[in-house]
């Protein structure tokens, strides 16, 4: 993970794949809440794993702006 993209710019979530929150929420939003499935929707696959807690607060913000 290239940290200092990710400080530059908080909406990065994955700096190995330039996945976005937007990108992510656009995954959530397709109905996947899988860290591979919403790389995935994206023709994507993650490598050093290090942004997955990231994804899953993601997924856990969305769905508990929907309760």
């Amino acid at each position: 993970m290239d940290v200092k993209r990710k400080q530059a710019d908080p909406t990065l979530v994955c700096t190995c794949n330039d996945l976005y929150v937007d990108d992510i929420h656009e995954a959530i939003d397709d109905g996947e809440q899988e860290y591979r499935e919403i790389f995935a929707v994206h023709g994507l696959t993650p490598r050093c794993c290090e942004c997955a807690d990231h994804v899953r607060e993601l997924v856990q913000q969305v769905q508990a702006d929907e309760l």
